[in-house]
């Protein structure tokens, strides 16, 4: 994912792109470099955030070149080795990772420009956002999810900070359709303790995008140790969280605004919990049944159709 600012001046883009630590570098020697070290070059340049993440393996070949191409191209820059360029590459990552302060400076310059083209972007990129979850490869991803989940003795749900509410509404609709599900919460320092008695058989459904949380990613580690199966929901294939995850969902989180935006991941928990409820067929419509019967007997609703009560 590309980072940028955006900055709306009388209603033009000027569009500020960070640099990454060797962009300089590569652009002035690009040209003079030889074929595949010119490839794994324009790669670096296209890619700067998967250089910090990815395995130097992993990123030859996307690149399309032999890993040695990586080290020689390291070497030609100065380094001793690829680790060190993918050291620099990180440092610059953690210095950005949250960036919500720069991006509030881009949307209340926007804002100021033109309130009504901001609510209109916004719109437009929440659609869009959702719409690419009917590619093919994301809508593969949330079967093999479904997959994960649906063959689980139990499942526990687990989302802190904006992630939480994603994972509240999973668990709280699939407990509704029957599902044994357990939200994950935190209240005095307690989120770990739902794990207790966890094993083979149970799975994680955890959520978080970017700045990663690290108590998500803790327990994610901490429930595959246990030998439960990990789903998650999370915003690139090279997360910290989908790496160390049996089926990943990958949903994208861009928005014009100064923080990311979670519809499409609460898009993906509602299918997640629809492919859940028709996969339990009629254990599902017995459940939720059930559900509603209980509400109902404890009058939690307030219904447009009922008499308004007399004061007692």
């Amino acid at each position: 994912m590309k980072h940028m600012l955006q900055h709306w001046l009388g209603g033009a883009t000027v569009i500020v792109m960070p640099a990454a630590p060797l962009q300089d570098r590569l652009l002035d020697t690009l040209d003079t470099l030889p074929p595949q070290l010119r490839s794994a070059a324009r790669w670096m340049l296209d890619h700067p955030d998967d250089v910090a993440l990815l395995s130097m393996r992993s990123q030859a070949e996307r690149a399309g070149v032999p890993p040695v191409t990586m080290t020689r191209l390291a070497q030609r820059l100065g380094f001793e080795g690829y680790e060190s360029v993918r050291d620099l590459y990180a440092q610059a990552v953690r210095r950005r990772a949250i960036g919500f302060a720069d991006k509030g400076g881009a949307l209340v310059a926007r804002g100021k420009a033109s309130e009504s083209r901001l609510v209109a972007d916004m719109l437009a990129a929440a659609a869009g956002n959702v719409q690419r979850l009917a590619d093919a490869d994301v809508l593969a991803q949330v079967h093999a999810a479904a997959g994960v989940l649906g063959g689980a003795r139990r499942i526990f749900a687990l989302g802190l900070r904006s992630s939480f509410s994603v994972a509240f509404h999973f668990q709280y609709v699939a407990s509704f359709a029957g599902a044994d599900c357990h939200l994950i919460e935190g209240a005095g320092g307690t989120g770990a303790d739902a794990l207790r008695g966890a094993a083979n058989g149970d799975a994680l459904f955890a959520v978080s995008v970017k700045p990663y949380v690290r108590t998500t990613l803790d327990l994610a580690r901490h429930a595959a140790a246990r030998g439960m199966r990990v789903v998650a929901l999370t915003d690139s294939t090279a997360s910290p969280l989908a790496r160390q995850a049996d089926a990943a969902i990958v949903v994208p989180t861009e928005s014009p605004s100064f923080f990311h935006t979670m519809v499409p991941a609460f898009a993906v928990a509602e299918l997640l919990v629809a492919l859940l409820a028709t996969r339990r067929g009629e254990g599902a419509l017995e459940a939720i049944a059930a559900t509603e019967a209980e509400l109902a007997a404890l009058d939690i609703y307030a219904l447009g159709s009922e008499r308004r009560r007399s004061p007692t």
